[in-house]
This record gives structure tokens, C-alpha cells and sequence, in this order.
């Protein structure tokens, strides 16, 4: 299982990379253009792991302690994670919001505007992934009973249906859609559990796959990036890639990948913070225009930095109450 835990810690990696690539201008640079192709979307990944995870953990599974360790280490922290966020709209500092009709929002009480906010996701660029991961803890025993009956691979294709045809939403507008696209992906972590053949075959030769599939995925998107629905398909074939590439080269303990896997969660809740400070410094207090590679690295090292700080302040000042407030 430790390549698995690996995987988290590369997965969580990607996404903090591809946010951080988002806060600059690229300035035509075709090495972040690749980049940004290869790892959009790539929470799909974070999806299967998690799949993965529960299929993995569910013997003896007990559905009332289960959701009552998810509100222990992902409702409440993203309850408290949310508060600055929502503080920053509900006060009138922040006005505008990049896709919330704004006039419509203000027109609204701030009890509603405090709940659709918590119910979107839309408060913070990351926290959508909450409200749209709750309906798969809700569902859990539905899926352990498919899983029983050895159907996870009819209902993975019928779950690849909505998705399809739905596609990846845009905005945080409709979360029942965001779980409906996402949710092959959890179920995929789930079959590749049941069924790790599917990518033990590929793990001798993961890296050479890897690389081709790095290739072919640049070229068929290179003039054109594909749909979200296409992606959708891309994206999981990467994750199978991937599990057979750390089984093969990354299976014994990585003090580094661990450490990111273990604070996976945490994480995700707040580099978005960071993401948004970086972005809002690089495009209105900075002198000096610093684009391309160099801007990048450095806006994923301060992504990276100040996450990891954070949790450490926080430890440092609550110590052991740090677990009622981010779940750790």
C-alpha cells in the first residue's frame, strides 16, 4: 500500500503545481503550456486515490463511525477553513467574484449568502471539491453493496454515462453535476482495488507507457485542448498509468511523498489561499513583470512554503486542539 500513499503525495503535488501556473502569465513558454495541458484536470487523480482508500478500508465497515470520522477530518476543517474566505465577501471586502452575479448575490441575506457559499465551494477557487466528495461519503454503503455483488465494472460504464454526457462544469453552479462526473473516478479507485491486474499488467513497462502516453495526449491537444468529457477519459487511463509507474518505481516509504500524502487533505483545503494572495501580488503590486518558467517555480515554491508553514504554525500553536480545527 505505500505506493499507493505515494501516489496521494504526487497526486496533491500536480494540482498545488497547476493552480501555481495559474497565478502568472506563461509568456508564451510551450514547457508551462505542456504543463498546463497535462495537469488540468488533474483532481481526477485525488479522486481515484480516494476510491482507492475506501475500498481498501471498508472490511468491517460501520457507516455511522465512517461519517463520523469524515466530519471529524473533512466538515468541520472545511468549516473553519471556509471562514476567512466567506468574512472577506460578507464583509464588502471583496466585491467582485469571477463567475457569481454579484448584484444577485448582495441582494440576498447573509445567512443565505453564508449557506450558498458553504454549499458551492464558490467562496474559495479549491473548496468546490468538498460539496461535490459529501454525496460519495453519503452513498458509501451503496457502493460497498455493488462491490459486494462484483458489479463495480458494469456500474463504472454506466457511471461513465452522466459523465459523459454532462461533462465537467464550468462553475460550482450545480454540484449534483460535479458528483456526477467525478464519480466514475471514485469508482475506478474502487475496481483498481478489487482488481489490481488492470494495472499490474502495465507495471513493467509504466515508464516507457507513461512517456508515451505524455506524448500522444500533447499531440492529439496540443492545437486544440479536448473536452472536458474526453479529458474525463484521458485523465483516468493517467491514473492507472500512474499507479502501475509508483508500484513499479516508487513502492517503498518516500519521506517526502508521505509527508504530502499524510497532509494531502489539509493541503487542498488551504493553498488556495495562497494561490489567490500570489495571484492578487503578481498582478497588482509587482513593479517588474516576472513571467514564464522562473515565475512559475517560484509561485509553486511560495504555493508550497507557506502551506507547509501553516501547518506547522497551526500545530505549534493548538498542538493536539489542531485536530479539531483541520482534522490533524
Amino acid at each position: 500500500m505505500q505506493f499507493i500513499n505515494n501516489f496521494r503525495g504526487i497526486a496533491i503535488l500536480l494540482i498545488m503545481l497547476i493552480h501555481a501556473i495559474g497565478t502568472i502569465n506563461n509568456d508564451g513558454s510551450m514547457i508551462l503550456y505542456a504543463i498546463g495541458l497535462l495537469l488540468d484536470n488533474t483532481t481526477i487523480l485525488f479522486v481515484v486515490v480516494a476510491g482507492y482508500l475506501f475500498s481498501s478500508l471498508s472490511t468491517n465497515f460501520n457507516y455511522l463511525k465512517y461519517l463520523k470520522h469524515k466530519f471529524k477530518i473533512i466538515i468541520i476543517p472545511y468549516f473553519f477553513v471556509s471562514l476567512p474566505a466567506i468574512f472577506i465577501y460578507l464583509s464588502g471586502l471583496k466585491s467582485t467574484h469571477f463567475w457569481i452575479d454579484m448584484n444577485w448575490f448582495n441582494s440576498l441575506g447573509l445567512v443565505y449568502q453564508y449557506l450558498y457559499f458553504m454549499l458551492s465551494g464558490a467562496h474559495l477557487v479549491t473548496l468546490w471539491f468538498i460539496p461535490m466528495i459529501i454525496p460519495l461519503y453519503l452513498f458509501s454503503p451503496s457502493f460497498l453493496y455493488i462491490k459486494s455483488k462484483q458489479l463495480l465494472g458494469v456500474f463504472f460504464i454506466l457511471s461513465l454515462i452522466p459523465a459523459l454526457w454532462f461533462g465537467r462544469p464550468e462553475f460550482s453552479v450545480n454540484n449534483v453535476i460535479w458528483t456526477l462526473y467525478f464519480l466514475p473516478t471514485y469508482v475506478l479507485g474502487m475496481l483498481l482495488w478489487q482488481r489490481p491486474r488492470i494495472y499490474e499488467e502495465l507495471v513493467k513497462y509504466s515508464g516507457l507507457i507513461l512517456l508515451s502516453y505524455i506524448v500522444v495526449y500533447l499531440w492529439l491537444s496540443w492545437d486544440a485542448a479536448f473536452s472536458t468529457q474526453v479529458d474525463l477519459l484521458w485523465k483516468m487511463a493517467l491514473a492507472v498509468i500512474l499507479m502501475a509507474f509508483t508500484k513499479r518505481y516508487l513502492a517503498k516509504k518516500n519521506k517526502c511523498l508521505n509527508m504530502f500524502a499524510r497532509l494531502s487533505f489539509y493541503l487542498y483545503f488551504v493553498h488556495g489561499y495562497f494561490i489567490s494572495t500570489i495571484r492578487i501580488v503578481y498582478n497588482q503590486y509587482l513593479s517588474v513583470e516576472v513571467t514564464g518558467l522562473f515565475a512559475a517555480s517560484v509561485s509553486f515554491a511560495l504555493t508550497l512554503i507557506l502551506s507547509l508553514s501553516s501547518f506547522v504554525i497551526i500545530k505549534l500553536i493548538l498542538k493536539e486542539k489542531s485536530k479539531i480545527f483541520i482534522g490533524l
